[in-house]
């Protein structure tokens, strides 16, 4: 009980600090745009649970920046902070730009970490803006070492990246449970920028599936991966090489990606209703996946509902 109410304690403590960096920002990036958050009720909660109004954590606190960085083009940059930050864990930063790929996106979200790991004296203090502030002093000596390394990368790994490139993959994702409407949003945003297809079946359980290319399925799954989950996992890749744009799309399933609640009652809280097995077999059926089910669930064949 005592280590119980230790970790509570800090928990709030990691909260409180979070909460006061994230007002100081919105003091300095106070101009119209500037900082978004997608929702402010996950403050709100917060709020209520360090004063201990509630003794549930809805979702993790996170927002973006939209920065001029680049003459003509804002920068967004993405911060979603673990709940035992400052302290034991570290905030995620994604930036983005059209100007960029996703490769070099990925390559400046590791050289933050490093940031991160060598410059800040004291991780048990806030210190998102410190990284902020470093993203804009030095973002174009950022940009131009990303590109300064980006050709000897590609020479090292030139042979993945060629069969990357040419080879499909779907990747079927099982998970104990998905009520969040920020991982929600989260999965439903990031397969749709990959140009992914497949569907989200959110509830318990929850069932992922994205097809497309071998590397946007696997930049999903490194960004849907790190999100707090009680059990995630990839219970089947499928890839297999192709030769043509047209080759390549005739081995997409689904049309698109959404979700699919896959339920036989209506209710307010549809992803609350137990999904119908049947209606997920059928599902499946349609789109040519009813091998999978074993994968899934350990059978070839059930009746009735989940």
């Amino acid at each position: 009980m005592e280590d119980e109410n230790l970790q509570v304690n800090l928990l709030k403590e990691c909260l409180r600090k979070q909460l006061d960096e994230f007002h100081m920002l919105l003091s300095i990036f106070c101009n119209p745009g500037e900082l978004h958050v997608d929702d402010y009720s996950f403050v709100d909660n917060i709020n209520s649970y360090i004063e201990g109004e509630t003794a549930r954590l809805n979702a993790k606190l996170d927002y973006q920046l939209n920065l001029p960085l680049l003459e003509g083009e804002k920068v967004q940059i993405r911060i979603e902070l673990p709940h035992f930050y400052p302290g034991i864990e570290i905030p995620i930063f994604v930036v983005r730009s059209a100007c960029f790929p996703r490769d070099q996106e990925r390559m400046i979200t590791e050289r933050i970490e490093r940031f991160i790991e060598r410059e800040v004296l004291d991780p048990s203090e806030a210190y998102v803006y410190q990284v902020i502030s470093w993203i804009q002093d030095n973002f174009e000596e950022l940009i131009r070492f990303e590109e300064n390394v980006k050709p000897s990368d590609h020479e090292h790994n030139g042979s993945n990246k060629s069969d990357d490139s040419a080879t499909f993959e779907r990747l079927w994702i099982y998970s104990h449970h998905l009520k969040s409407k920020t991982k929600r949003q989260t999965i439903l945003k990031t397969a749709k920028d990959l140009e992914l297809t497949g569907f989200s079946r959110p509830g318990k359980p929850a069932i992922i599936c994205v097809e497309g290319h071998q590397k946007d399925t696997q930049e999903f799954w490194r960004t849907i991966r790190p999100l707090k989950w009680q059990k995630i996992q990839v219970r089947l890749a499928e890839t297999e090489m192709v030769d043509t744009p047209i080759s390549f799309d005739d081995n997409r399933r689904f049309v698109g990606f959404r979700e699919e609640l896959l339920t036989e009652l209506s209710n307010e809280n549809e992803e609350e209703v137990p999904m119908s097995m049947s209606l997920f077999m059928k599902f499946l059926d349609r789109h040519d996946s009813g091998y999978i089910r074993k994968e899934l669930f350990g059978f070839e064949q059930v009746d009735g509902v989940l």
